[in-house]
């Protein structure tokens, strides 16, 4: 035989009713919390808006720096080139000068115009006329030979007292026979 319970069902149904309504009020606060929620992601988004603004203002500041620097960049370079000049040169400017420059004087004679060079490692022929282009051409390869490093200068003597030799077309013939060294041919006016 089947006996029925004692205890009534309300009694098992009344606290699951409460369980229950406590469930459903707690799904009528969860929209409130959530805008709660909502507000600080809100706040934490315009913040991180603001940052990436900041940011992109900051890119875009660095990126003109990088494209001026990117123009000065040849004249950079040029200036360190410069710089290792300057230094070179001050540096053979301590120098004295006979280690510097190797200076040869070119004599000419007052009656003709002509050149004349005096060798002193000849000593059967010192003195060594020079008539062309040819000629100095020779002279001036053999003196860069024995000059090395040293720069080459020809330092002219004209005669005195001054006569009415060499003429201006010896002198600009002169001038371009030694024009690839350093001379003191000076340009006519």
């Amino acid at each position: 035989m089947i006996v029925m319970p004692r205890r009534s069902v309300t009694r098992f149904f009344i606290p699951l009713i409460d369980v229950l309504l406590l469930l459903f009020v707690i799904f009528l606060l969860m929209p409130i919390a959530n805008l709660e929620e909502l507000e600080e992601r809100g706040q934490v988004v315009s913040e991180l808006a603001e940052t990436v603004d900041s940011l992109e203002r900051e890119l875009t500041r660095r990126t003109r720096e990088m494209r001026l620097l990117e123009e000065a960049r040849p004249g950079a370079d040029e200036i360190v080139r410069l710089r290792s000049e300057l230094n070179k040169l001050q540096q053979a400017a301590r120098q004295p000068l006979h280690q510097r420059v190797a200076i040869h004087v070119i004599d000419v004679d007052g009656k003709t115009g002509a050149i004349s060079y005096y060798d002193a490692s000849q000593p059967e022929r010192p003195i060594i006329k020079l008539e062309s282009e040819k000629a100095v051409a020779e002279l001036i390869r053999r003196h860069q030979a024995e000059a090395g490093e040293r720069e080459l200068y020809y330092l002219f003597l004209m005669p005195r007292p001054e006569t009415d030799f060499p003429t201006r077309r010896q002198e600009r013939d002169y001038r371009a026979w030694f024009g690839k060294v350093g001379h003191s041919l000076q340009e006519a006016p």
